[in-house]
């Protein structure tokens, strides 16, 4: 997978840079080297560009940028905003800070939570017997594995 189709918070290995020669040097010098570990920390509105953090550092690149540059997923985490339809998750993680835990908290949405994807336009779930709707923006932020 490219590193751009990498999802918000997710960590990613990178396989081979696929730079032309001119701009090899710069990619390489940031960091974007085969075997680095990359999360993908947030992205623009409009989702170009996007910042990664590369051996401590956070770097932007470019959607044309990051197309060039091969990963493998660290992890089967992923954001709940793309998760399948009819399709059963357990919550991992929140990336959200103290407010959005306690919105989503306050919607019976925890840690550990088995959640069901029922619709994704409007993104509604099932949890602990309950149908929630939540916007795409939060369910960037809430991290999920497949059972």
């Amino acid at each position: 997978m490219k590193l751009s189709e990498a999802a918000v918070g997710t960590k990613v290995k990178i396989l081979s840079v696929n730079f032309p020669p001119e701009l090899q040097g710069r990619i390489l010098g940031l960091g974007f080297v085969p075997g680095a570990i990359v999360e993908v920390i947030k992205e623009a509105p409009f989702g170009d560009p996007r910042v990664y953090m590369v051996h401590g550092k956070m770097i932007t690149l470019r959607k044309s940028e990051a197309d060039l540059i091969e990963v493998k997923p660290l992890s089967r985490q992923f954001p709940l905003s793309m998760a399948e339809v009819g399709k059963r998750y357990i919550i991992k993680s929140f990336l959200g800070g103290p407010f959005f835990i306690s919105r989503v908290r306050s919607m019976g949405i925890d840690i550990g939570n088995i959640i069901e994807v029922r619709s994704k336009f409007p993104m509604t779930v099932v949890v602990s017997g309950k149908v929630v709707r939540i916007g795409m923006g939060m369910a960037e932020k809430i991290l999920v594995e497949e059972i």
